[in-house]
């Protein structure tokens, strides 16, 4: 995803903050922080080498974003499924089959509540990675 945006802060010699009109791909992302007034900001690898009130164009991974999006959409899914074909076939192998759907229903959602744990843990260690972080990629004007 590509944004036009200008520069409210320098962060460090290497990070600034980029501001810019929030607009109907990144409504729910959360990459970004509201600023008020239909304004988000982001927090940018400032390569280009960019000055506060710059105009610059930035990028953010769109591939690791989908990446985080299957996660924890997907991830509750596959673990309420996988608990429950667990549940079942303990019944069926120690003989309870009567019990097979209970138990295997409640397996499913014990383990869908586990998966909000490793969903947690997911956004915990992707929040450190530097191949999310949105990157200035050119200048557009200086001020």
């Amino acid at each position: 995803m590509k944004e036009q945006g200008v520069i409210t802060r320098i962060l460090s010699s290497k990070l600034a903050e980029v501001a810019f009109q929030r607009s109907s791909a990144c409504a729910k992302c959360r990459a970004c922080h509201g600023l008020g007034e239909g304004m988000v900001g982001i927090e940018a690898e400032n390569e280009a080498g960019a000055k506060r009130d710059d105009i610059v164009e930035i990028e953010v991974p769109s591939g690791e974003m989908i990446k985080g999006s299957m996660v924890v959409f997907l991830m509750p899914i596959l673990f309420l499924a996988v608990g429950y074909l667990m549940g079942a076939y303990l019944m069926r192998l120690v003989g309870l089959s009567r019990w097979e759907e209970g138990v295997g229903i409640v397996l499913g959602i014990s383990a869908m509540f586990l998966s909000y744990f490793a969903i947690r843990w997911y956004d915990r260690n992707i929040a450190q990675k530097e191949a999310l972080r949105a990157r200035i990629t050119k200048i557009v004007s200086s001020r």
